[in-house]
C-alpha cells in the first residue's frame, strides 16, 4: 500500500489541491492524506510555526475518500506536523506532493514559496517530495486538463517512490503551461532560470506593493524552466537541499583569515 501525503501553500479549500488528489486518487492501492493549511500561505518560504501553538483539525475534502485535516501554520509546518503526530512511526507517508499551485514557481521563487518548502520538508525528513505549479495566475479558477496532463507523472513518481528508487535529498519542481492537453508540446528536465523577473515594488496610497517585470518569451536556446513552460513543455528540476558550493569550500583553505589560524586538526 503507497502511503501518500498531500499539502499546498494555497490552503486546504482551494481548488489545486483538489485537482491533485482527484489525479492521485485514480492511482490503484493508493491511501491518501490530505494535511493542508487552513488559510493562503503564499510566499512564506520555509517558515515554521515556533511561538504559538499547531491545531490540525478533520477536514471534510469534498466528499472524497481521503483522510483531510487543516491546520493553523505553514506548509512545512503541515508536513512536519502530519510526519510527527498524525502518523505512526511505522505508518509514515511514502511520498508527499505538494500542491497544485496557483501560477509558477520557477527559479528563485523556489526560495520563496510555500509550495516548494512542502516539497523540501518531506525531503528533510526522509520521504521523497514534489511540488507542482500551474501556470494559470491569471485565470486561477480554470484548471483545464491538468489532472490528465500530470497523470504519467505522478504515476512514475509513485512508482519509483515504492520501490525506493527516488535520490536522497533531492525535492522535485514541476511546473505546468496553461495550454490544452493536445498543445503540450513533452515533459523536459530543466534547470531553473535565476533571472527570468525583476522585482519592482508599486506604490499605491501609503504603502508599497511588490511586483514582478517578466520579459517577452523570447526562442528557445537553454534548458530554463521559464523559457521551456512558456514554450508548452512541463518543466522539471531535481533540486538538491545540500546548497553546499564544494568548489568554494576547497579554495577556502587559501583565504589568509582560514591559513592564519593554521590547519585544522584531525
Amino acid at each position: 500500500m503507497l502511503r501518500i501525503l498531500i499539502t499546498n501553500d494555497d490552503g486546504i479549500d482551494a481548488l489545486g489541491i483538489k485537482r491533485l488528489t482527484e489525479a492521485l486518487l485514480t492511482l490503484e492501492g493508493a491511501e491518501i492524506y490530505v494535511v493542508a493549511p487552513q488559510e493562503e500561505k503564499s510566499g512564506v518560504g520555509h517558515g515554521v510555526t515556533f511561538r504559538s501553538a499547531l491545531e490540525p483539525q478533520e477536514h471534510d475534502f469534498y466528499g472524497l475518500p481521503v483522510k483531510a485535516w487543516a491546520i493553523n501554520g505553514n506548509p512545512a509546518d503541515c508536513v512536519k506536523a502530519a510526519y510527527h503526530l498524525l502518523f505512526e512511526d511505522d505508518q509514515k507517508p511514502d511520498i508527499v506532493f505538494s500542491g497544485i499551485n496557483v501560477g509558477t514557481n520557477l527559479g528563485r521563487d523556489i526560495y520563496y514559496s510555500g509550495t516548494c518548502s512542502g516539497a523540501r520538508e518531506a525531503v528533510i525528513l526522509g520521504i521523497p517530495g514534489i511540488a507542482l505549479s500551474y501556470d494559470n495566475w491569471f485565470d486561477q479558477d480554470n484548471y483545464g486538463e491538468v489532472v490528465e496532463m500530470i497523470q504519467p507523472l505522478i504515476q512514475e513518481f509513485s512508482e519509483k517512490a515504492k520501490k525506493g528508487e527516488l535520490p536522497q535529498q533531492v525535492f522535485w519542481n514541476v511546473n505546468i503551461p496553461h495550454v490544452p492537453q493536445k498543445e503540450l508540446k513533452g515533459i523536459v528536465p530543466a534547470s531553473l532560470s535565476l533571472n527570468h523577473y525583476e522585482d519592482k515594488y508599486n506604490k499605491e496610497g501609503a504603502g508599497y506593493y511588490l511586483v514582478r517585470e517578466y520579459p517577452e518569451v523570447m526562442p528557445l536556446a537553454e534548458p530554463y524552466d521559464y523559457d521551456l513552460l512558456k514554450h508548452g513543455y512541463i518543466a522539471i528540476t531535481p533540486v538538491h537541499i545540500d546548497a553546499t558550493d564544494r568548489d568554494l569550500l576547497k579554495q577556502l583553505d587559501e583565504w589568509t583569515f582560514i591559513k592564519s589560524w593554521g590547519k585544522r586538526e584531525g
